[in-house]
């Protein structure tokens, strides 16, 4: 079964997906990530909508609060995943430093050197 966090927002579409496919889900609060399987309860994952939205994790003034999240899955030895659904011409991380964001000064280069430093410090996957 998977637990869905309370707060994960627009996720119509992936709920939509686990009806189709008889995926066991229950919606309740969790404390790290937006997914997690109550058979891998070491492992969630944390959907980010695209590059922007991880960007504004990552540099905006509220930042504590990923970072947050981050440190308590690393306390917990919970593996964090973050799936990015950005698509287009971003396939793998290695597209990021090409980023061009509309309303951030921020470069996908920076970008790129902090989603590197987030796994490299938290073992955080980006994907």
């Amino acid at each position: 079964m998977i637990i869905c966090d309370t707060r994960e927002k627009k996720n119509a579409h992936i709920l939509r997906y686990f009806d189709r496919r008889g995926i066991e889900y229950e919606v309740r609060k969790l404390d790290t990530g937006d997914y997690m399987s109550t058979s891998r309860d070491r492992l969630t994952i944390d959907r980010k909508q695209n590059l922007s939205e991880i960007c504004g994790n990552l540099f905006s003034p509220d930042k504590s609060r990923f970072w947050r999240e981050v440190r308590r899955s690393k306390a917990e030895r919970i593996k964090m995943i973050v799936l990015i659904e950005e698509g287009g011409a971003f396939k793998t991380l290695k597209d990021v430093p090409q980023w061009r964001g509309k309303y951030t000064k921020v470069t996908g280069y920076q970008l790129y050197s902090e989603l590197c430093r987030c796994s490299i410090a938290y073992g955080v996957e980006f994907l």
